[in-house]
Parts: structure tokens; sequence; C-alpha cells
């Protein structure tokens, strides 16, 4: 009996540490869990308690952008496919994501804006561990799920400079253009995948715009504030719009070039030595909406430069072809969509064939379920729209996968997935995708969604034959009252 005692005191005493960090995490947990929900709690209390006055007309402001997702996970998750990840759940993931976003908009004059907001991500019940995130060629975790109460918008705003059509943007804001292919936000993201610290001109005239910006990007760790760490990646660029004459069928033309650097010597090129990246893009976009219900986008990005000692040779492109039934029930829209990115074709040339994306959104553009980025891949897409009733919307949408190159790797996961050799072959899968959106109200959105992946011979040999599965719920509440 005395020897029972002393076993389970010893193991009770061993453990401690365990069972102190096992309740430390509960409570913190447990703790942004009531501190979110009381922060709903009082900005639903204050948008009808505050009407100080209409927020058109006020000079200072207050926001706020309140969303929860549910996700439900089966067989895969953001950096593993299969029932037996490295790392996650061995099946399936239930988890839910808060993100909130608070702050104040002040215009001293019609010309002018300065802004200053905070958002809170959070994920409860996650079961891939925030060290999955870790990257190596960045050093430290970028989460795409967490980054607690971090500066999101801390910006100054002027136009009319120098009596000209010109405007100026700096500090910490969002740099996103076109179809967002190319740049785009990530809002999809629970924390926003690009924000950024930059200083952008734009000058505007009647056909057209162009911008011109430097900065950096933010990582998001979310144990330490952002200021307090480096950046990831420094650029500079410039897009700009021009809406061409009658004559050329004014089709809308959209320039582009710009940098991504990174002067951490943490790249690997294909000799095995460490380098910087320093990597420059060059295309354009091209489109034309609402020929006879017709539609076409065209985007072409050229990406060169230098990746350790290897040479960047690489590209991307994306067509859509659409058309819109506006005189029957729900306006219908069908569409073609063809994706490429370019990959590297031998691993021991020296050449780094892998185009990148830029800095583009990954959210709506090559599957639902974020198995693909713009990098290694063909995707043959094919789309149906519907408007049920005013405020709904719904897009289902069926994908074909294959790598542009079967010695690079899968976009999941190219470390892990990826057969040097080819003999995997190119086929990676199929998805089928349907998304539907409601406006319950000006302020108020839900989303709910589907998805399934059925995996092909590339994916079944290096990761799992199992079919996957993708559920989500989102409840979204945005508003803005005037203060001032």
């Amino acid at each position: 009996m005395y020897l029972v005692m002393i076993v389970g005191i010893d193991v009770a005493y061993i453990n401690r540490d365990y069972w102190r960090n096992e309740m430390h995490e509960y409570d913190r947990m447990h703790g942004s869990l009531v501190c979110l929900m009381a922060v709903i709690i009082l900005a639903l209390s204050f948008t009808s308690l505050c009407r100080i006055a209409h927020a058109d007309d006020a000079k200072l402001k207050f926001g706020s952008d309140i969303r929860l997702r549910y996700e439900f996970q089966d067989d895969f998750n953001m950096k593993y496919y299969g029932d037996n990840p490295p790392q996650g759940s061995s099946n399936d993931d239930g988890f839910l994501l808060g993100r909130f976003r608070a702050g104040l908009d002040y215009f001293p004059s019609h010309m002018t804006h300065l802004a200053l907001w905070m958002q809170d991500a959070e994920a409860w019940d996650l079961a891939i561990s925030d060290s999955a995130f870790y990257n190596s060629t960045l050093g430290d975790e970028n989460n795409p799920y967490k980054d607690r109460w971090e500066l999101w918008k801390a910006f100054i705003e002027t136009k009319g400079l120098f009596n000209l059509p010109l405007g100026m943007k700096a500090g910490r804001q969002r740099i996103f253009f076109g179809d967002k292919r190319v740049f785009g936000p990530g809002e999809w993201g629970n924390t926003g995948r690009w924000i950024w610290d930059a200083l952008k001109l734009s000058y505007r005239f009647d056909k057209g715009f162009l911008d011109m910006y430097y900065g950096r990007t933010m990582i998001h760790n979310p144990d330490q504030f952002s200021l307090k760490h480096r950046h990831f990646y420094e650029s500079f660029g410039m897009y700009s719009h021009v809406d061409l004459p009658k004559s050329m069928y004014s089709i809308a033309v959209e320039p582009f070039f710009m940098t991504k650097r990174d002067n951490h010597r943490r790249y690997k090129g294909e000799d095995g030595l460490y380098g910087t990246l320093d990597s420059w893009y060059a295309g354009f976009r091209a489109y034309k909406k609402d020929i006879m219900g017709f539609d076409w986008d065209f985007t072409y990005v050229r990406q060169f430069g230098d990746y350790a000692d290897d040479d960047i040779e690489a590209y991307g492109y994306h067509l859509l072809f659409g058309y819109r039934m506006k005189d029957i029930s729900m306006s219908p829209r069908f569409s073609f969509e063809y994706s490429y990115a370019s990959g590297d074709s031998n691993p021991y040339d020296h050449d780094h064939g892998r185009f990148d994306g830029a800095f583009g959104a990954r959210d709506k553009m090559y599957g639902r379920m974020n198995l693909f980025r713009w990098q290694n891949i063909e995707d043959a897409q094919v789309n149906l729209e519907l408007e049920p009733s005013e405020g709904s919307y719904v897009k289902a949408e069926f994908h074909k996968f294959w790598l542009a190159e079967d010695k690079d790797g899968w976009s999941l996961n190219p470390k892990a997935y990826r057969d040097k050799t080819g003999l995997a072959g190119d086929d990676v899968g199929k998805e089928f995708d349907i998304v539907a959106r409601y406006d319950y109200t000006k302020a108020t959105q839900i989303q709910v969604g589907f998805g399934h992946f059925w995996p092909g011979e590339f994916t079944k040999r290096l990761a799992s034959g199992e079919q996957a599965n993708w559920v989500f719920l989102q409840w979204e509440y945005k508003f803005t009252t005037g203060l001032i």
C-alpha cells in the first residue's frame, strides 16, 4: 500500500509540469474565448447605444469587424494530406476560428485620413500545433490561424498633393490590386496573409491609375508583437490600370512589376549552399466584362532573379471565359478557368523553375480547401454561380489538378510531397466545392460551404489514397459608427 502511495506521489511529481502546462493552456484558451465574447457583446451594444453622429458625416469613426468560423477537416490539414499526418489529428479535426478587428478612423479634412486598428486572431480546439508553422527560411513562426492583439492598420493617407491627383499612404496597411491573384491580402486566412509596413504613392487619371510602393511584409507570430520581430519580405514595385479606347474594344489593361527580397542567408540552392532571395516579377492583366453577357480575363507573370546561387526562371498565367444569363431566374453564370504555374523541371541544374505566386491570394483561386497554391500547378476549373435572391449567392466549382513538372513538389508541402525522379506522375487529384453566402443585414453575413477531394496517383503514392472532406460555417458582423 505504501509502495503504491509512493509511486503515485512520484508520478504526480514527475508530471506536475505537464499538468501545469495543460492547465495554463486551458486557462489561456478559456480567457481568450471569454475576452472575445465580451468584446462582441460590447461592440453590439455600442452600435445601438452610441449613434452620436452619422458615420458618413463624422470626422472620427469607430469601427469593428467580428468573424467566427467553424471548420471541419477530414483527412487533411493546412500542411499535410491523409489520415496519418506527421502533425495534426490522425483522422479529422473540427475547430473554431475567431477574428476581431476594432479601431478608429479620423478624417480631419476630406483629403486626409488617419487610421489605427487592432486585430486579435484566435483558434480553439485546433489539432495541428503552432510549431508546424515554423518557417525555416524565415527563422520564425508565421501562423495563419493565430496572432494575438496585433496592429492591423496604422497609417496616414493624404490626397491632392501639390494640387495634383496624387495621393500618399504611409504606415501599416493592406496592398491589393485587380482580382487579387498577384497582389491580395489573403483575407480568408484568420490572420490575414499579407499585411504591409509601406509607403504607397497613387496617381489617378481619367482612364486609370498608377500606384508605386516600397514596403516590407509582416509575419504572424502569436507570441510576439510585430514591432519586436523582423519583417519577412522587402519589396518595391508598381501596379497600373488603363482603360483602352473604344477603337480597341475598351479592354482594361493592368501592367505591373515588383520585387521580393530577403537578405537573410536562409535560402538553400540546388548545390546545397545557402544564400539570399532576390526575385523580380513583370507582367500584366487584361480583361473585358459584359460583352453581351460574356466576359474574359487573362493574367501573365514572369519571375526572374536569384534564389541563393540558383537562377530563377519561372512564370505563371491564368485564363478565364465566362457567360452570364441575365434574363433567366437566378442569373446563372457559367465559366471556365485554367491556371498554370511553372515547376522545377530539374532539381540539379542550378535553375529555380518553381513560380512562387508573388504576393497573391490563394483563398478562392485554386480550390476552396486550400490544398494548392499558384506553384507548380495546372488547374482546369469549371464554375456555376447563382443569385437565388437579393443578398444571396451560390458558387459551385470543379477542379482537376496536375503538377506542371512531375519532378517538383505539391505546393501543399513541397518538401514532404516531392518525387525528384518523376515516377509518381503528375496527377494530384480532383476537387468539388460549393459555397453559399447570404447577407442577412447590411452588417451581417453568413457563409456555409463544403468541399471534397479525390486523390490522384501522385497523391496516393506520396501521401494517402483516402478521400478528403471539408465543411465550414461562418458568421461575420461589421459596423461603423460616428463619434464626432
